[in-house]
């Protein structure tokens, strides 16, 4: 009896471990679906964050190169717009040069034109001063003979007083005639 007892005890104890280990078992694999599913779910989320790291990524690219793009183009205007600025500069001074050039050019005439005028200014002085003095000298000549005139109608004895006085005359009327020669011939070397 007491062998049958520890039989049925047996066989009790090994139900229980068999019902424990069951249990155990499952519980186990419930666990292991538990994990399972939250490594999957972290697995989901690694991929989701690489995958979104990766299109930031191809993002940055892609605005890198539009940026770089628009900064070549923006530097390349600048580039264009310092050159044809410097271009610019380079005419308008080359402009600028040539229209001083003539512009001395103009003034060196100018001056020339103004020296020959005064030149020709002084000839002309010079000239009418002459005619001036040739044309009192007429005039002196001219007096004379209006009062030789009258004279003539005096006796005989005088006429060869009047004479004289007309050669004496006429000297300086030749010697007057010689300077104006002298004076324009002097002119002209100073007028050229």
């Amino acid at each position: 009896m007491a062998a049958k007892k520890v039989k049925n005890r047996v066989n009790e104890l090994q139900s229980q471990i068999r019902k424990l280990a069951q249990r155990f078992d499952s519980e186990r694999e419930k666990q292991v679906e538990a994990l399972e599913k939250q490594l999957e779910a972290a697995r989901e989320r690694v991929n989701e964050e690489i995958q979104r790291q990766k299109d930031n990524l191809a993002k940055l690219e892609s605005l890198q190169e539009e940026y770089r793009t628009k900064a070549n183009a923006a530097l390349k205007k600048q580039i264009d717009r310092a050159r044809k600025a410097v271009d610019d500069a380079r005419k308008q001074v080359n402009a600028n040069e040539a229209r001083k050039m003539w512009l001395e050019a103009e003034v060196k005439v100018l001056k020339a034109t103004a020296k020959r005028a005064h030149s020709l200014a002084n000839v002309i002085s010079q000239y009418e001063k002459d005619l001036e003095k040739r044309a009192k000298e007429i005039e002196v000549k001219v007096k004379p003979k209006k009062k030789a005139a009258a004279k003539k109608k005096a006796p005989a004895k005088k006429k060869a007083p009047a004479k004289a006085k007309a050669k004496a005359a006429a000297k300086p009327k030749a010697k007057a005639k010689k300077a104006p020669a002298k004076k324009k011939a002097a002119a002209k070397p100073a007028n050229s």
